[in-house]
C-alpha cells in the first residue's frame, strides 16, 4: 500500500532593520580620502556534483543441469535441478524423478511436482525440508519471492510458463505448459531475472516485468524447495 504524506510549512521571514546612522562618527571634511579598494576576484564557478553512479550486481546460484529426457519431463528436469541446491551428491534421475512425481504424457500436476520433490528429499537428502508453492500476486511479490530465495535462501525457484510465451525471444500462440527455473537476478532499477530453460539446456536473461508477464500469463505457479 502506498501511503502520501503531505506537509505544509509557513515561513515567516524576519525583516531585519539597519540601525540609525544618529551616533555614528563622521569623517570630518578636510581627512584623507580612503584608499581605493582593490576589486575582488570573482569566484570561480563550481562544478555541480556528477549523480552517484548506480551500484549493479548480480546474485545467483549454481544449479546442476540437464536437458529434459522426453518431451514432457520439463517438471522432472526443473526439478532436479532445484534439488541440486539441496542434495550434496546422489541426484536421483529424471525417471527417478518422475515416477515420484507421477509425471506422464500429460505432465505433472502441482500437487505431483511438491509430492515428488519431498520424496527425493527425504530418499537422497538429510535434515528437514519445506516444499512451499508460489502464487504471486503481483510484479512486486514476484520479485522480493526471487530475491528471498535465490538471496537469502540460496536455493532456485521453478515457475510455470506458456512454451510460446517465454520470457525472451519471439512470441507465439502456443499455451503448452512448461516449467522452467529461476537461479538468480541482478540488482538497480532495472532488474533482469535470469533463468535456464531445461527444453534445450540453455540460459537466459530476462527483464523483471517480461518475467512476471511469463509468469501471470500462464496463472501465476511456482515452487520453491528449503530447509525449514
Amino acid at each position: 500500500m502506498t501511503r502520501t504524506s503531505r506537509i505544509t510549512a509557513l515561513v515567516g521571514a524576519a525583516v531585519l532593520t539597519p540601525p540609525l546612522l544618529a551616533g555614528i562618527a563622521v569623517a570630518p571634511a578636510h581627512a584623507a580620502p580612503a584608499a581605493p579598494q582593490a576589486p575582488v576576484a570573482a569566484a570561480a564557478p563550481v562544478a555541480a556534483a556528477a549523480p552517484a553512479a548506480e551500484v549493479l550486481a548480480t546474485k545467483k546460484v549454481t544449479i546442476k543441469v540437464q536437458k529434459q529426457q522426453r518431451s514432457y519431463w520439463c517438471v522432472p528436469a526443473a526439478g532436479r535441478a532445484m534439488l541440486s541446491r539441496l542434495i550434496s551428491r546422489g541426484l536421483p534421475s529424471q525417471s527417478k524423478l518422475a515416477g515420484y512425481m507421477r509425471t506422464n504424457s500429460d505432465g505433472t500436476t502441482p500437487a505431483g511436482f511438491r509430492n515428488g520433490l519431498r520424496k527425493a528429499l527425504s530418499t537422497y537428502g538429510s535434515g528437514q525440508y519445506d516444499v512451499v508453492p508460489l502464487r504471486p500476486g503481483s510484479q512486486s511479490a514476484f520479485h522480493t519471492n526471487i530475491k528471498a530465495a535465490v538471496g537469502e535462501k540460496k536455493v532456485a525457484v521453478a515457475y510455470r510458463v506458456y512454451f510460446g510465451y517465454k520470457p525472451w525471444g519471439r512470441q507465439v500462440n502456443n499455451k503448452t505448459g512448461h516449467m522452467m527455473v529461476v537461479h538468480g537476478y541482478t540488482t538497480g532499477s532495472s532488474p533482469m531475472i535470469l533463468w535456464w530453460d531445461p527444453w534445450d539446456n540453455t540460459y537466459h536473461k530476462a527483464s523483471l516485468a517480461k518475467s512476471w508477464a511469463s509468469v501471470k500469463k500462464a496463472g501465476r505457479q511456482g515452487h520453491v524447495a528449503a530447509k525449514s
